[in-house]
């Protein structure tokens, strides 16, 4: 083609990564972290726990070892370190197919929700070694320059005010929107699992007065009388 532009996997992935980012990057290393240890807790609690082990290990330490605020050995790229959490993510939202990873009911949402959760906020993360790309061919560094529309009626020239998911107020009704999805999915899955954590909570009760009433019938119930 001479005159058009050829489009191929390469120019549409350059497309989807040109979208404006907000997120900032240690806000991605912090959910990391606390996926990772929610992982851990819910694996104590539910049968065949290994693979949210697993996924909290892979989580803890892609988020440790990032180039960021929250990273410890930072040997990993801002970059490569969105395109590791994304293709992790999209593993981990998998795994449960193979019956021999598969946990119960309860370990699967938590693991597809975590997931798909943290593929889902990598899209947003903007990272700081994004504006330092160098151009293969030239080898000259490629500037990122965004020009800010000004409206014709305005005369003097006034910065116009910024609109989409890049302003405070997109950002506000995303995370709304989020916070509200995820509490109504939480309240579904509480109350489909909630006879069986209660009955649990009612087990674990009658254990523990077994467990006092074996020690309390231990101690001599008529203690010898003092001496005259």
């Amino acid at each position: 083609m001479s005159g058009g532009i050829r489009r191929g996997p390469l120019a549409l992935w350059r497309q989807a990564n040109a979208r404006p980012k907000w997120l900032p990057f240690w806000v991605l290393q912090a959910i990391e972290v606390a996926v990772a240890v929610i992982f851990v807790d819910v694996s104590a609690h539910v049968a065949r726990g290994g693979l949210l082990v697993a996924a909290a290990i892979v989580f803890a330490g892609l988020a440790l070892t990032a180039q960021g605020p929250l990273g410890l050995l930072r040997i990993c790229g801002q970059r490569l370190h969105l395109v590791l959490i994304t293709v992790t993510g999209a593993v981990v939202a998998l795994a449960p197919v193979i019956p021999a990873l598969r946990p119960d009911i309860e370990g699967i949402i938590v693991i597809e929700f975590g997931a798909i959760g943290l593929i889902r906020l990598a899209t947003f993360t903007r990272s700081a070694d994004a504006g330092r790309v160098v151009s293969e061919r030239t080898g000259s560094p490629v500037i990122d320059v965004r020009a800010t529309v000004v409206a014709p009626a305005n005369p003097r020239g006034a910065r116009a005010r910024p609109t989409g998911p890049t302003s405070t107020g997109g950002a506000a009704r995303w995370v709304g929107r989020t916070a509200a999805v995820v509490a109504e999915s939480g309240k579904r899955v509480a109350a489909k699992h909630r006879p069986a954590a209660e009955a649990r909570v009612k087990q674990s009760i009658r254990s523990a007065g077994r467990i006092a009433g074996r020690v309390t019938s231990s101690s001599p119930a008529n203690p010898p009388p003092p001496p005259e």
